[in-house]
């Protein structure tokens, strides 16, 4: 996890000690094998399969709480919560990281 919140902040800089918890998106049980806040409302997950990552994909595809800006890899995801938990449109740039991690970008959950 230590190597992926580096490369995240190294791109969105990330926030000193941000408030709250991830969440966690669960299907019968929880999907990731860690989760750090970035900010309040963005999120490093990582998962312990492809499997994993695409079952937690469809939970945020389906939320239809708000878009969900997501960065993704393999095993890892950057998830922005800010339209769900706040209204209000996200100033971090999910698309640029993926960019730059290699990663494929998408909005979910609109």
């Amino acid at each position: 996890m230590d190597e992926a919140y580096a490369a995240v902040d190294e791109v969105l800089g990330c926030d000193a000690g941000p408030a709250g918890e991830p969440i966690v998106p669960a299907d019968g049980g929880a999907l990731t094998s860690e989760q750090k806040l970035c900010s309040e409302n963005v999120q490093i997950d990582l998962y312990p399969d492809e499997d994993s990552l695409q079952k937690a994909l469809e939970i945020w595809s389906g939320s239809n709480q708000g878009e969900v800006h997501l960065a993704r890899g393999s095993n890892w995801m950057v998830a922005d919560i800010t339209d769900v938990a706040t209204g209000e449109p996200t100033t971090w740039d999910i698309e640029g990281l993926a960019d730059e991690l290699n990663g494929e970008y998408s909005v979910t959950g609109a």
